[in-house]
């Protein structure tokens, strides 16, 4: 890193592709945050993130296609964390279940700011990075899915709609951000966490 302009030098853009992205990633939030998606340009956030313009076209062409990216760089950290924390020595799919939503809406509560520019700029997206975005959030709510899935096989969990309840996990992480004017006003994050998963372990435990 050059510490005397505090960009990335061409080097460094060439060989750090992991932390090119993210800083085009995090730039493109701060801009889209504070100018609108329609107003902030790629040669902008190209020149804010400190990454030439030619290397930044490398990872993306159009700004519909960093939404794609954030939603990709959420998802990201939610399976490394998850790697991370849920061992393979853990068998308690309620205990799995519980690391999971704590480590999800931690994650959403984090990067709020990415979380609600998907949703306010998702009509401005192509028709590709839709899609794309749609299969993330798939791939996403399976990861709640298959803990749900052991559990009823193992019949901790009762039967249920697998997908429906993974959704409404997913949801309810997505809530804490859409209505922050008003679960703010009355309950932490922490209180968040533990009045939901009181509310999805009341529907899926078996008595």
């Amino acid at each position: 890193m050059d510490k005397t302009t505090k960009k990335m030098t061409v080097l460094d853009q060439i060989t750090a592709s992991d932390k090119v992205r993210k800083k085009i990633i995090d730039t493109a939030s701060v801009l889209y945050a504070k100018k609108g998606f329609n107003a902030t340009t790629i040669e902008e956030i190209a020149e804010q993130a400190g990454i030439s313009l030619p290397v930044t076209y490398h990872y993306v062409k159009k700004k519909s296609e960093i939404m794609s990216m954030i939603m990709e760089d959420v998802l990201k950290v939610f399976q490394d964390n998850l790697k991370e924390k849920i061992k393979k020595d853990i068998k308690d799919p309620k205990f799995k279940l519980e690391i999971a939503v704590d480590i999800y809406f931690r994650i959403v509560d984090e990067q709020n700011e990415k979380v609600l520019l998907i949703y306010q700029k998702s009509n401005s997206m192509d028709k590709a990075s839709k899609s794309k975005i749609m299969r993330l959030e798939v791939e996403l709510s399976n990861l709640f899915g298959n803990i749900i899935t052991e559990g009823i096989e193992k019949e901790i969990f009762r039967e249920t709609d697998v997908d429906l309840m993974a959704y409404n996990i997913n949801m309810m992480a997505h809530m804490w951000v859409l209505k922050n004017w008003h679960f703010r006003k009355r309950l932490t994050i922490d209180q968040y966490i533990k009045l939901q998963m009181h509310n999805i372990e009341s529907l899926l435990l078996n008595s």
